[in-house]
């Protein structure tokens, strides 16, 4: 009888696609993801973008620009001028950090290296000014050096001419060889400044609110539009077919539910925040709620297309688990994207988790206007359109069969 029952329940999970990949494909993809990113935390080269600009092309900085550009964990922007360049890339978005070298080198009141941090991302700040002391310490240790020099000299009373041109050509063989035995760190050179300094909540609050918000409305969305495949089977589908306007109504009425249900669920999301954690939402409530009802309509059009496409509740309930927890855990609705190696941030573009979580930062945080967001916004609604339509495409040609 023992044998009996797990013949049945061996055949019953074979017969089930969607029982099989949730059992047996979803656990090792999610483990690829998590490894990849826990991989790239767990040591000094977090993959980072960051926003470059330099003041001057001194030969000291061309040489330091170029052992930037050949670390593999970091992916420089094109140089720019000024440090207000810099600053305006970060503050955007745009780039996870900014990195500004100032113009002279030798100047003791001011590190000649600027970081410029965003405060949702301070990690990102930290990690970038470990890599440049890593870096001058290994490949460029006569800038170090150059540094404490001039940091020292004035106590010292100046240097005579003979010790200076002693220290000129001590210098230059520093830079000349590959490797160095000089100190492991460049002490001096960096400074950190923060840009857009936050207000109120906890950046990290601010940035979890959006992306849970999004997690739920994908996992409730998924949920309801499921009740589609039992009116389905049980034969409403076809009496409303028979109906003038056909059974697109029936999906375009539950498309108008999931997304008043949605935005109800975000908006109880962020009462919460603003409640519990001092999340400012009202000074930007039009432009909330313009994103929250793309997010609710993309998340719904997602919703319609997959139950749509399954024949039954239970691989629904299976795809749409497996297609929720990929687009959370890779659009950064569980750890941020720029903690992510970089193949798998460009991946993360291609989800609504993203887009919802890059407009609410923009919008809410960042302070950006309308037309900043609109990427993001047309992205959803073209999101909502095409599984809506999609929906209602099947649900005719199922119909017919």
């Amino acid at each position: 009888m023992i044998a009996s029952m797990l013949r049945v329940m061996a055949l019953s999970l074979i017969r089930d696609r969607g029982a099989l990949v949730l059992a047996f494909i979803l656990p090792p993809v999610i483990f690829v993801i998590f490894a990849a990113i826990f991989a790239a935390t767990a040591t000094n080269k977090l993959p980072l973008k960051v926003a470059f600009g330099k003041a001057a092309n001194h030969e000291a900085w061309d040489r330091f620009e170029k052992v930037l550009r050949d670390d593999p964990s970091l992916r420089l922007t094109s140089a720019a001028r000024r440090e207000v360049e810099v600053r305006r890339q970060v503050e955007r978005g745009t780039a996870d950090v900014g990195l500004f070298l100032r113009d002279d080198l030798d100047t003791s009141e001011a590190a000649p290296v600027l970081i410029i941090v965003e405060p949702s991302k301070p990690l990102a700040g930290a990690v970038l000014a470990g890599q440049v002391q890593r870096l001058v310490a290994r490949d460029l240790p006569d800038l170090a050096l150059s540094r404490t020099i001039s940091t020292i000299e004035p106590l010292l009373g100046g240097l005579t001419p003979e010790q200076g041109e002693r220290l000129t050509k001590g210098i230059a063989e520093l830079a000349a060889k590959t490797t160095s035995t000089a100190s492991r760190e460049a002490r001096g050179l960096v400074d950190t400044v923060t840009v857009g300094a936050p207000q109120g909540a906890n950046t990290a609050v601010k940035y979890y609110t959006g992306a849970v918000a999004i997690l739920f409305l994908l996992f409730s969305a998924m949920q309801s539009a499921a009740i589609l495949i039992d009116e389905r089977n049980s034969g409403i589908l076809d009496r409303i077919a028979v109906m003038p306007a056909g059974p697109e109504v029936l999906v375009y009425g539950k498309f108008l539910f999931l997304v008043a249900q949605g935005v109800i669920q975000a908006g109880l999301i962020f009462t919460a925040a603003a409640a519990f954690y001092d999340v400012n939402v009202i000074t930007k409530v039009g432009l909330w709620l313009l994103i929250t009802i793309a997010a609710a309509m993309a998340a719904s059009g997602l919703a319609l297309a997959v139950a749509a496409t399954c024949t039954t509740k239970q691989q629904a309930q299976t795809i749409s688990t497996f297609v929720v927890l990929i687009c959370s855990a890779v659009g950064g609705s569980m750890v941020p994207r720029f903690m992510m190696p970089l193949w798998l941030q460009d991946l993360g573009w291609l989800t609504p988790n993203s887009w919802v979580i890059e407009a609410y930062q923009d919008a809410l945080w960042r302070g950006q206007a309308l037309p900043e967001i609109m990427p993001e916004l047309l992205s959803l609604f073209a999101l909502a359109a095409i599984g809506t339509i999609y929906a209602v495409a099947i649900s005719k040609r199922r119909l017919r069969l």
